[in-house]
């Protein structure tokens, strides 16, 4: 018994080893990807300081994980390092229960092949995760990371608005025309909605489409609403039968949500 106590004991201390190594990153490399996030990266901090799992299911899978690595390596998230409570895992259920995340998770057991399996697991094993349901949290260097850009955002937005509300054709294009990258984040930030900025547009003489093409997925399947929060829940859940007959990644089925 003490033997095995032993082994295992040595087990898990490689595996910690491992994982710290994987994280390691320099403060010149992590200063370079913080000024480098992008729309992806800034949809999951949403995601977890709103406790919305939906927010981020119009991104890719790739790309959820690999913008998820980078968030750790610069430690904007963390595991969460306290016991869920049953007010959390209730609100994770209702939103696994939405007809948005059983699509979701439907789509990805269709496709999942071996590769993604084996990337999933090569992730849970570098994070430490022992379950499905570990969940993610924002640091508090993440919240403030975050807080800095909706600062950004909202700022952007008021003169977007500003521009529209004094009908204000010339400013209002301009104000679009180098600002259209922010617009996803309108949306998942709260400011506004597809719909909004359709109908802004449209009354400024302005053809839509060209620059709502990356909210439209976001906005017409549901994941988000331009609201803070409807769908509360603790972010960071990578389980849920999401009424598929797929396990979880650890047995090589498929349920992931952030």
């Amino acid at each position: 018994m003490g033997l095995f106590s032993s082994e295992k004991w040595e087990d898990e201390k490689k595996e910690e080893e491992q994982r710290t190594k994987w994280l390691e990153i320099t403060d010149e490399e992590m200063s370079k990807e913080i000024e480098n996030l992008d729309n992806t990266d800034y949809t999951i901090l949403e995601a977890y300081k709103q406790d919305n799992i939906l927010l981020g299911l119009h991104i890719g899978l790739e790309k959820q994980i690999d913008s998820m690595e980078k968030l750790l390596r610069c430690k904007l998230i963390k595991k969460l390092d306290r016991e869920m409570t049953f007010s959390e895992k209730e609100k994770i259920e209702r939103q696994k229960d939405t007809p948005q995340y059983k699509q979701y998770l439907a789509r990805l057991n269709r496709i999942m092949d071996k590769k993604m399996t084996e990337r999933l697991k090569e992730f849970a094993s570098n994070i430490g995760f022992k379950t499905e349901d570990d969940p993610f949290d924002l640091t508090e260097k993440g919240k403030q990371i975050l807080l800095t850009k909706r600062k950004e955002v909202e700022s952007v937005w008021q003169k977007i608005r500003s521009a529209f509300d004094g009908k204000n054709k010339q400013l209002f294009r301009e104000e679009v025309d180098k600002n259209k990258t922010v617009f996803p984040l309108f949306l998942i930030m709260g400011f506004a909605n597809g719909a909004m900025m359709g109908t802004m547009m449209g009354s400024m003489g302005m053809n839509s489409a060209s620059f709502m093409q990356d909210m439209d997925m976001a906005y017409n399947e549901g994941y988000a609403d331009g609201s803070d929060g409807d769908f509360g829940g603790e972010g960071g859940d990578f389980g849920s039968d999401g009424g598929s007959d797929g396990g979880g990644f650890m047995d090589g089925g498929m349920s992931v949500g952030m």
